[in-house]
């Protein structure tokens, strides 16, 4: 069943932090509509609530919009479809640059949904002094920042028990896929049969000598004006030398009496 309030337009309420709060925020919604739904943000019971202050949490947003009806989930987002991901598994927590946000807001019923794009005025979200802000939150948030090492330690051993047990099932099914089926079909994994032979000094040299031989190909000779300059050096050096030896010849030659010129 879908809802009735099938509205494209934003609605604009007041958002106040405690009862008759001087300063209210204001915050816009509408009914969540997308072409493609998925399953956690199902059609005709999601909200699509717009311009969140960043102390606002899930507590909050179920407490003001508490008279609509109960709440499923509350999911919040800098961007449309890009859900912060709150991950149990973060061993040291990365500082939190507040910004402001978006949130789905999913009922349980569509007549929740429907109560709610019918609200005249939202509830304080603040009502019960959840929630701290000053100095009072800067020190609890410096607080959250610092892990005991206990507590590190097990977070760890945790996730690496979690890591070991879920690639050693990898493995075992790609064992099984490896053997033979009914018909003799053996199915070709990621890692194979074929095992690595070690590698020799005499196999590392070929390994060597190919990559070297690759590179030169791919150099550009006499490219540059200072690589032409650098090659005609060379030349005129290596002429020199050739006369030098060629002198020295001759002069051997003459000594042992076998330069016959003429």
């Amino acid at each position: 069943m879908k809802s009735a309030h099938n509205k494209t337009q934003y609605r604009a309420l007041e958002l106040h932090f405690i009862k008759d709060s001087p300063h209210p925020h204001v915050i816009y919604f509408k009914e969540h509509l997308v072409r493609e739904h998925t399953a956690d943000k199902p059609s005709g019971r999601t909200l699509f609530v717009v311009n969140i202050p960043p102390y606002v949490d899930e507590q909050c947003m179920i407490k003001a919009f508490r008279k609509a009806g109960d709440i499923q989930s509350v999911q919040f987002s800098i961007k449309p479809n890009s859900t912060i991901s709150q991950n149990s598994e973060i061993f040291l927590k990365e500082k939190c640059t507040p910004n402001f946000k978006l949130c789905y807001l999913v009922f349980k019923t569509v007549i929740g949904l429907d109560n709610a794009l019918k609200l005249t005025e939202l509830q304080p979200i603040n009502c019960d002094s959840h929630l701290t802000l000053g100095l009072k939150k800067w020190i609890n948030e410096y607080n959250s920042t610092i892990l005991k090492p206990s507590e590190l330690k097990d977070s760890i051993e945790r996730f690496m028990e979690e890591y070991d047990k879920k690639t050693k099932q990898e493995m075992e099914k790609e064992k099984q896929m490896q053997e033979e089926d009914d018909e003799g079909w053996v199915t070709v994994t990621k890692r194979g049969n074929i095992q690595s032979f070690p590698r020799t000094e005499k196999v590392e040299n070929k390994i060597m000598a190919k990559e070297e031989k690759s590179k030169k190909k791919k150099e550009l000779k006499n490219f540059y004006t200072f690589q032409i300059r650098e090659s005609k050096m060379k030349h005129i050096v290596s002429l020199r030398q050739k006369f030098e030896e060629d002198k020295k010849k001759i002069a051997q030659l003459k000594q042992s009496r076998r330069f016959k010129p003429f």
